[in-house]
């Protein structure tokens, strides 16, 4: 899960950055493949809040609750939970996590109760199973879902297969919890630079990016089962976000090497961060 766990440490230092709005993820894989496991990690990280359920009101309430602006990121292990609330919760709970990750504003107004909350915009990390995400990709991508949470589609290879069921013959893979991450963050936001020559180079990386998150599921085709796997082009995003979402995982990526300045192995981890973003073609670990 190395490559993974790169993304997902990067996406929190991108909470610790100046004029930076952190970078949301969704990782989407096939059920039992350690999606949970892998966000759980991070729930004791400076600046991160675990919770494994949310709706509009709670997520309002946690905020309110915030007056300093601790909480820079929400953990939310399986996004399977939220999704499982009645239709008119879950509409207003996705429209507010949209606007916690842009604006860091909750609004509420379902005719009992109207209030509005301001907090500094906060970054989430989930993870969902593939054939959830089917269900409800196309509605999202109306809203501007892969806009805000960039996607994390991810696989595993037959022999990366092998090897866990070697060593769950051998008791070192178990379905217990993997150890708290200790990943220490900045006790205060960091500027990090991008020189001229390097945020060329990534926004040319940004149109790779835009076209990615263009995919979708497609509809399942009458009378089928089993994995769904399909996929449609819904068209290529404007690459403004993409390049923006690029510069800030380019400028984490260089304050969690510690360095003040973004450089090759920055943009090298680009590369293979996109490599996770198109729904047809899974990263494989």
């Amino acid at each position: 899960m190395e490559s993974l766990s790169e993304i997902a440490e990067t996406a929190l230092f991108s909470a610790h950055l100046t004029k930076n709005v952190p970078t949301s993820l969704v990782f989407i894989g096939p059920s039992g493949a350690g999606k949970s496991k892998l966000v759980m990690q991070y729930q004791n990280i400076n600046g991160s809040h675990l919770t494994t359920d949310i709706t509009s009101s709670g997520l309002q309430e946690l905020l309110s609750n915030d007056p300093l602006g601790k909480i820079k990121f929400l953990i939310i292990p399986d996004f399977n939970v939220v999704l499982s609330h009645r239709a008119s919760t879950l509409q207003l709970t996705i429209a507010n996590l949209l606007s916690v990750t842009s604006e860091g504003t909750v609004r509420i107004d379902d005719g009992r109760l109207k209030k509005e909350t301001k907090h500094e915009p906060c970054g989430i990390m989930t993870a969902m199973t593939r054939d959830l995400y089917s269900l409800f990709a196309r509605k999202w991508a109306v809203l501007g879902f892969n806009r805000r949470f960039l996607p994390i589609y991810y696989d595993y290879s037959l022999q990366t297969r092998q090897k866990i069921n070697t060593a769950i013959m051998g008791g070192a893979v178990t379905l217990l919890q993997l150890a708290r991450a200790a990943v220490p963050m900045p006790k205060k936001e960091v500027d990090v630079v991008i020189n001229h020559a390097m945020g060329q180079r990534i926004q040319l990386l940004s149109d790779e990016l835009a076209n990615n998150i263009g995919y979708i599921p497609a509809k399942r085709a009458k009378g089928e089962k089993g994995p769904h796997s399909g996929a449609r082009f819904a068209g290529k995003q404007l690459e403004f976000t993409p390049h923006l979402a690029l510069r800030s995982m380019a400028r984490a990526h260089a304050l969690r090497r510690g360095h003040g300045d973004v450089q090759d192995d920055d943009l090298d981890f680009l590369f293979r961060l996109i490599g996770f973003t198109r729904y047809d073609r899974p990263g494989q670990l």
